[in-house]
């Protein structure tokens, strides 16, 4: 056979197969393959209306609203100490003695030149008296009698003074016990048994760990939007009592040293492990207002800025916006949105500007 006769069998043979093939390939029961959805798979919330504080944080340092330092105030020798460093005391109980001796001496003395006055001012108004009546008739001079009024009188202060005494010397002996003037902890003690203690010295410092003031240091921009009252929200790191609430109770007028941050105090009630000189994390609120509130995932930056994508008929529309607050989970819109409308969340940042969308409802 000839090698043209080949090439028509060929031909033929394969013009016979092909239609055979291509009706093989395209059976499908009758059906057409269904076209690949290629619309971007998103998740929507409504854009809604919420309140948004404007929130300034900060680390502050805790202090004692009461921590005195007790000083003696009489001088003698420390004979006795019942209390020491670390030790929770009670408002009057007996923290250290000095002896009481000399005192008990000295008031004894001034009752005794009470009595002894006492003693002389009756005797002097008994002389009084009859020296009146003598006066009356002409038995003594008003000079005598003058005489004997003034040393009347004389005795009389000198029995005023002489209770004034008493009352120092009273004063003096109950000074000889040193007692806690609050609830608290013993902070220092200074002083031992034996020691002889002088008006003035310090003896103990006291911590009250049940009422406490909260030092927060903010910049010096800051200063002009701080208020007393605003509220205040602290949280311990070191301890479990979770947030605690409080308001700005002072601001220091003058700035802080070097830092120059200004200083709000915030006194506060201990709720339970707070201590002295520990640390707190806290938000002060500056402001409060009603605002648009997305969540974080529907802001997407872009070359023109930050934009939502709002979904309308299936279609994702590119809306500019100006933010605010950007909180822990949502970010509040100035400007862009009126609120209530639906927009990307999940897969936002794979949309563009006239894509089309689905949801996992679809």
């Amino acid at each position: 056979m000839g090698s043209s006769t080949m090439r028509t069998c060929f031909r033929l043979t394969l013009a016979l197969i092909l239609p055979l093939l291509l009706a093989a390939c395209g059976d499908n029961g009758g059906e057409t393959a269904p076209a690949p959805d290629r619309r971007t798979l998103i998740t929507t919330v409504p854009a809604e209306s919420d309140t948004v504080e404007v929130v300034e944080r900060t680390i502050g340092q805790i202090s004692s609203r009461t921590a005195p330092s007790l000083t003696a105030e009489v001088a003698g020798h420390i004979v006795a100490i019942h209390a020491d460093e670390g030790d929770r005391v009670e408002r009057g109980q007996l923290l250290l003695e000095i002896d009481p001796e000399p005192y008990e001496l000295a008031l004894a003395s001034t009752r005794t030149d009470i009595r002894r006055l006492e003693a002389l001012i009756s005797s002097q108004r008994r002389e009084l008296e009859r020296q009146r009546e003598l006066l009356a008739d002409g038995f003594v001079t008003q000079a005598m009698f003058d005489a004997t009024e003034a040393e009347y009188r004389n005795l009389r202060e000198q029995l005023e003074g002489a209770r004034v005494a008493v009352r120092n010397a009273e004063r003096d002996l109950r000074n000889t016990r040193v007692t806690a003037p609050v609830d608290g902890e013993v902070d220092e003690r200074m002083v031992s048994v034996g020691d002889y203690s002088s008006p003035g010295q310090p003896l103990f410092r006291l911590v009250s760990q049940d009422l406490l003031r909260v030092r927060l240091p903010f910049p010096e921009t800051i200063g002009a939007r701080l208020e007393v009252g605003q509220a205040v929200r602290m949280r311990a790191p070191l301890s479990s009592n979770g947030q605690v609430e409080g308001h700005i109770n002072e601001l220091r007028p003058a700035l802080m040293g070097a830092s120059r941050a200004v200083e709000a105090i915030v006194n506060v009630e201990n709720p339970g492990r707070w201590r002295q000189g520990g640390s707190v994390n806290a938000d002060v609120v500056l402001a409060s207002r009603e605002s648009i509130v997305v969540p974080n995932q529907a802001v997407i930056q872009r070359p023109v800025g930050e934009v939502v994508y709002v979904i309308e008929n299936g279609v994702a529309h590119a809306r500019p916006v100006r933010v605010g607050v950007r909180q822990r989970d949502r970010i509040e819109i100035l400007e862009g949105l009126d609120g209530g409308e639906v927009i990307a969340v999940e897969g936002a940042g794979f949309l563009t500007d006239g894509a089309e969308v689905r949801t996992n409802r679809e």
